[in-house]
């Protein structure tokens, strides 16, 4: 991809623990620029790691765009963990010296949130490996509901799904629980002959979370197919999610739009149709990845408008495979 005669550039980045996203867009939205890394998440991997991959994917846009540094009228930088006052810190001394006021630091369930509302208040549910609700208010505050991590929390995420379906897989293997098609697709995706094996692959797994978390969208397509017990689990992570989202919204004292994020809830999932079942609020399913709030922000802050024109052509670039989503730890 190739710049334009204008010279005005905007960079969005969102990271979060698997992947981040870098964009740079011109003043009126039009993305010329993308770029896709490693995780970004400061608190789950070791600083000059995360420097370095921000880094390279500023020079790579830069490349693409054929953009100089001097042109970068902002940059909004949405990374997990960044409302943590040492993480803030962190990200200021490797680039407040070069970038000053143009660097803006947040965290990535605000660019998940901006990806929906275009940076207005409001809720972002966040259902991936997982879940959380967070919501900023019309008067700048924020509030969180969840996102306590897989020990204590983390309801209706990818990884309370991919449990729960292991654990209705080894009932069912028991004759404790309703035999279910979770039981061939589970052994399949694992790679193990027999139910009981399960363990000794999950449990020897470098990262049991993310392993369980991948099994969740069997859970969905095996209640798309008409399992009862996928389509229970199902019903489940809904209820949290929702219990989630409402929570933060007696929090925050307003009626705010909720937007569905997440890997979860970017698309037609089982999961995102139950949400929308239940909900007794406004849900909002952004038309874009996050990266594309980051950007929204980034041009905020600079003065600029985000109206209809621009965030059309924030929303024109969405490259496959890039689905809306966030990670706050």
């Amino acid at each position: 991809m190739r710049s334009s005669e204008q010279r005005r550039w905007f960079v969005g980045i969102d990271g979060g623990g698997s992947k981040t996203t870098a964009a740079v867009c011109g003043a009126d939205g039009q993305i010329v620029a993308l770029a896709m890394g490693e995780g970004s998440n400061p608190l789950s991997r070791p600083w000059p790691e995360v420097e370095e991959t921000l880094r390279a994917l500023l020079r790579d846009c830069f490349q693409q765009a054929g953009a100089a540094a001097h042109e970068v009228e902002g940059l909004f930088f949405g990374l997990a963990g960044a409302d943590r006052p040492q993480v803030q810190t962190q990200i200021a001394n490797a680039f407040r010296a070069e970038w000053g006021e143009r660097l803006q630091i947040d965290n990535d369930a605000v660019a998940a949130l901006y990806s929906g509302t275009w940076g207005e208040p409001g809720i972002v549910l966040i259902a991936g490996t997982g879940s959380i609700a967070y919501a900023l208010t019309a008067d700048g505050s924020r509030h969180r509901v969840g996102g306590w991590g897989y020990l204590v929390g983390d309801e209706g995420s990818g990884y309370d799904l991919g449990r729960q379906a292991v654990a209705a897989v080894l009932r069912a293997f028991d004759g404790r629980g309703d035999p279910t098609a979770l039981t061939g697709m589970l052994v399949s995706h694992y790679g193990v002959e027999a139910p009981d094996q399960l363990i000794a692959r999950l449990y020897g797994s470098p990262n049991p979370r993310r392993e369980l978390a991948g099994a969740a969208i069997l859970v969905d397509r095996a209640a798309a197919a008409g399992d009862e017990v996928a389509g229970r689990l199902v019903r489940q992570a809904a209820a949290s999610l929702v219990e989630l989202a409402e929570a933060c919204r007696a929090k925050a004292g307003e009626r705010l739009p909720v937007v569905l994020a997440g890997g979860l809830l970017a698309s037609d999932t089982m999961l995102r149709r139950a949400v929308l079942q239940m909900a007794r609020f406004e849900a909002v399913l952004p038309d874009a990845p996050p990266v594309t709030g980051c950007l929204a922000e980034a041009l905020r802050r600079a003065g600029l408008s985000v109206n209809a024109a621009v965030r059309k052509n924030l929303c024109r670039y969405h490259p496959e495979g890039e689905a809306n989503g966030g990670e706050l730890v």
